[in-house]
């Protein structure tokens, strides 16, 4: 009865139901995207979802991040999303890393993984995560926001990665100014990205970058290119050989 309205929809049935149950997702970051998505993956029934995250929740958090509140200031995130989550859904397994993702451990992190919908607010771990996942060959949901405006795309080895659209390591470490209600736009967005590709319905954003303007209230979908120098392609080239 829990799914009785999602099977309704004609490209999940019974069918997609059994997929979903099936899927193994890695969800990296449990912030301001990170609760979005993983509340909508959570009530979709996906059968395993690992979250990664080290960080502890703070006062500043709760404006945007509504899996917690004041009584889990100090607590960690991933643990306390874990808790919320199966009250929501006790069907779904979750597992919980409490590890800031890393260049030494993100392939430990993505063992048995299918999918990852990656949720963090920083240029440095995007690109660990993209470089691995395409070295694994598991497709990547991406996703960000900065005040009104994001962004979301999807990423395998056959499509443009982040580093082809020009995000490189050389951010400012000032924190950037967030609304809630954005995270919960780009995050929603990203568990569907998520959904289909479970599915078997081919993203309309391999290729391309959604962006997002609150401010106008309006989509744009933007067409990006493999850059012929992108270092995380070059690598799969010469693995492929």
């Amino acid at each position: 009865m829990r799914y009785e309205r999602q099977i309704l929809v004609d490209e999940i049935s019974h069918q997609g139901m059994n997929k979903l149950k099936k899927a193994r997702v890695l969800v990296i970051g449990a912030g301001g995207l990170g609760c979005p998505a993983l509340t909508y993956l959570v009530c979709a029934g996906i059968g395993y979802i690992r979250i990664a995250d080290d960080d502890t929740v703070t006062e500043s958090n709760l404006n945007r991040q509504f899996l917690y509140g004041s009584s889990d200031i100090g607590m960690g995130k991933a643990s306390c999303a874990k808790k919320v989550l199966n009250k929501q859904n006790p069907d779904v397994e979750i597992e919980v890393i409490s590890e800031r993702v890393s260049a030494d451990n993100i392939y430990r992190i993505l063992n048995d993984i299918n999918i990852v919908v990656d949720c963090v607010d920083n240029i440095k771990t995007r690109l660990i995560v993209n470089d691995a996942c395409l070295n694994k060959n598991i497709p990547l949901i991406e996703g960000g926001i900065s005040g009104f405006y994001g962004f979301l795309t999807a990423i395998t080895r056959e499509t443009p990665c982040i580093e082809c659209m020009g995000f490189f390591d050389n951010e400012s470490n000032s924190p950037a100014g967030t609304l809630g209600a954005t995270a919960g736009v780009i995050g929603c967005l990203q568990a569907t990205e998520c959904i289909k590709m479970i599915l078997d319905i081919k993203s309309d954003l391999l290729g391309y970058m959604l962006q997002y303007d609150g401010i106008g209230m309006s989509f744009d979908k933007i067409k990006v290119s493999i850059n012929p120098e992108c270092n995380a392609h070059k690598m799969i080239k010469k693995e492929i050989r």
